[in-house]
């Protein structure tokens, strides 16, 4: 009887070893179940700004009144410009490097603060509230002599999200921004835009912004 025994001692310590790896083997690769290994996106951060950005204060405000030269960033300003700073890579620049509650200075108040082919863009000019250097293809009247009777005219804005600026208006153009009797022709739907386009003033449409 003693030596039964010994043999199951014996067997015993290899039995669990077998169930042991059985237990580290791989399943069967189930087709059905499908892992997403595709490489996730990183957040670059805000988008890169085409227009001199210019710069934030760290003065803690409520109202104007607390901002001496500038003025406030409030809820209020944010809301009128919520929009652009959406949608707009410009404007989501803007607001990614100024606080709310926060005092704002003018990036530029004249055009001789600007560099060479650049002027001061007033702040309806932008898809942000502070003023800025924009780039400007004529400065006088007698930037604009490659055709007759031409004029340097301020137009506010280029298409949704692109700044407004100065360029040359010709009789023959298109359309003239500024003049109510040059409009561009609606279409339904549309958001007509009087815009330079090489080197004459043309008609451009879109859709009007996301709600």
């Amino acid at each position: 009887m003693g030596r039964p025994n010994l043999f199951v001692l014996l067997l015993l310590p290899a039995v669990l070893g077998c169930q042991q790896r059985a237990r580290n083997v791989p399943r069967s690769f189930d087709a059905s179940v499908v892992s997403d290994v595709s490489p996730v996106a990183l957040d670059t951060g805000p988008p890169r700004s085409s227009i001199p950005m210019p710069p934030s204060t760290n003065r803690a405000c409520v109202t104007d009144a607390e901002c001496p030269s500038g003025y406030c960033f409030t809820a209020g300003m944010e809301a009128q410009y919520s929009r652009v700073l959406r949608d707009c890579p410009d404007g989501r620049a803007w607001r990614a490097t100024h606080r709310l509650n926060t005092c704002l200075r003018a990036g530029c108040r004249t055009d001789v603060e600007c560099p060479p082919g650049n002027r001061c863009a007033d702040i309806q000019m932008l898809p942000f509230p502070q003023r800025a250097c924009v780039p400007a293809t004529c400065h006088t009247q007698w930037d604009c002599r490659s055709r007759r009777l031409g004029r340097c005219l301020e137009y506010v804005s280029g298409r949704q999200c692109t700044p407004g600026g100065w360029a040359c208006s010709y009789p023959g153009d298109v359309c003239a921004p500024q003049d109510h009797t040059r409009l561009c022709p609606p279409q339904p739907g549309m958001i007509a835009r009087c815009v330079p386009r090489d080197g004459r003033f043309g008609c451009v449409y879109e859709p009007p912004p996301a709600p």
